[in-house]
């Protein structure tokens, strides 16, 4: 679908002004479908049953999306992580709030660095994702316009998200000073 509708785009030229939106948007939800599906076959396939597998495709994930934005990552993980199971909902949630994160701040953050610090304490996940960019107020962030569109849901989502999972995810976030969210998660013996 993303490549028929690539092609006819452009075989129809400029006498197309009002078709070209369409295929764009039909472009565009059938590359999204494909990543969907992508991270359901990702979160479900038994070999990628640790918490190392998650970061390593967090990092892949953040590289990508920050690179093409020009911004500066630093990622941090802990070692050993390979040690630590997760079943395929844990790891589809986990992956989902990072993904979730990487692109607010890609979107809405207007910075130039990103940290991310991925470590296990007291049988707890321990994430932190900051950014340099330019915060926001007291605001409900679902009410904090986005680049002249409405707010969306993608903190409330993360934090669902993390309770799902036992866990919380805390906002520090103010006009100027940046974002830090913090996901505390607890690790499920296995």
């Amino acid at each position: 679908m993303a490549i028929l509708s690539e092609v006819v785009k452009q075989q129809m030229g400029d006498s197309a002004e009002q078709s070209a939106p369409l295929l764009t948007e039909i472009a565009d939800s059938a590359r999204a479908l494909i990543g969907s599906m992508r991270d359901i076959v990702w979160s479900i396939d038994p070999r990628r049953d640790d918490l190392a597998n998650v970061v390593v495709r967090v990092r892949q994930f953040a590289s990508d999306v920050l690179e093409a934005q020009k911004i500066k990552l630093y990622f941090q993980a802990a070692p050993d992580l390979e040690k630590i199971k997760l079943d395929p909902e844990q790891r589809r949630h986990l992956f989902l709030i990072f993904k979730e994160a990487i692109n607010n701040i890609a979107r809405h953050a207007v910075c130039t660095l990103v940290s991310i610090d991925i470590r296990v304490s007291h049988n707890q996940l321990i994430a932190e994702i900051r950014d340099d960019g330019r915060g926001f107020s007291d605001v409900s962030p679902v009410e904090v316009p986005t680049n002249g569109r409405e707010g969306g849901h993608g903190l409330e989502n993360m934090k669902s998200r993390a309770a799902q999972l036992g866990g919380h995810l805390s906002v520090d976030s103010s006009p100027g000073r940046g974002t830090c969210l913090k996901l505390t998660n607890p690790l499920r013996k296995r």
